[in-house]
C-alpha cells in the first residue's frame, strides 16, 4: 500500500456516486409519492402506496443527510482542541505515524465510504419497494449492512482519538 489516499479512492468515488443517486433516488420518491398521494386519493390501496413512497423518500433523504453529517457533530462534540489534526480521517498520520496506524485509518475510511454507499442504495431499495417485496428485503438488509460498517468505522476513529488522547 503506497498510501492511505491511494487505497482510499476508489471507495470515495463509489460513495460520491452512490450518494448522488441516492440523493436523486430520495427527492424522486419524495416527489412522486407526494404527487401521488394527491392525485390518487380515488384508490386507497394506491394512495397508501404512494403515501409510502413519500414518507420512505423523506426519511431516506433525512436519513443519508444526518449520516453524512455524523462525523461533524462527533468533531464539535469532542472539541476541535483535543483531536488530532485531520480527524476522522488522519488521526493518526504524521511523523510519529506506523505503517499500521495508517493501515487502521485506511481501513477506517474505507468502511465509512463503503457503508455510506450501501446504506443509500439501501435506502433507495427501500423506499420504492413495496411491503413483502423483494426490494423492501433487500433495502432493509442494505440499511443493517451499511449501518454496521459505519458503526465499524466511528467506533475505529473513536477509539483511535481516546488512544491518541490518553497516550
Amino acid at each position: 500500500m503506497s498510501s492511505v489516499g491511494g487505497f482510499v479512492e476508489p471507495f470515495l468515488r463509489i460513495y460520491q456516486i452512490a450518494e448522488v443517486l441516492g440523493r436523486y433516488g430520495m427527492l424522486i420518491a419524495l416527489v412522486v409519492g407526494v404527487i401521488g398521494w394527491f392525485y390518487g386519493s380515488k384508490n386507497a390501496r394506491s394512495m397508501d402506496r404512494y403515501r409510502g413512497m413519500a414518507v420512505g423518500g423523506a426519511s431516506g433523504f433525512v436519513a443519508i443527510t444526518g449520516l453524512d453529517l455524523l462525523y461533524d457533530v462527533l468533531v464539535f462534540i469532542l472539541g476541535s482542541r483535543f483531536l488530532p489534526a485531520g480527524w476522522p480521517y488522519g488521526a493518526v498520520t504524521g511523523s510519529h505515524a506506523s505503517s499500521i496506524s495508517q493501515l487502521a485509518t485506511a481501513l477506517s475510511l474505507a468502511l465509512e465510504a463503503l457503508g455510506l454507499a450501501v446504506f443509500i442504495i439501501g435506502m433507495t431499495w427501500w423506499a420504492f419497494g413495496s411491503r413483502d417485496s423483494l426490494a423492501n428485503a433487500r433495502g432493509r438488509r442494505g440499511i443493517v449492512i451499511g449501518l454496521t460498517l459505519v458503526g465499524a468505522s466511528i467506533g475505529g476513529n473513536v477509539f483511535s482519538t481516546l488512544a491518541w488522547i490518553l497516550l
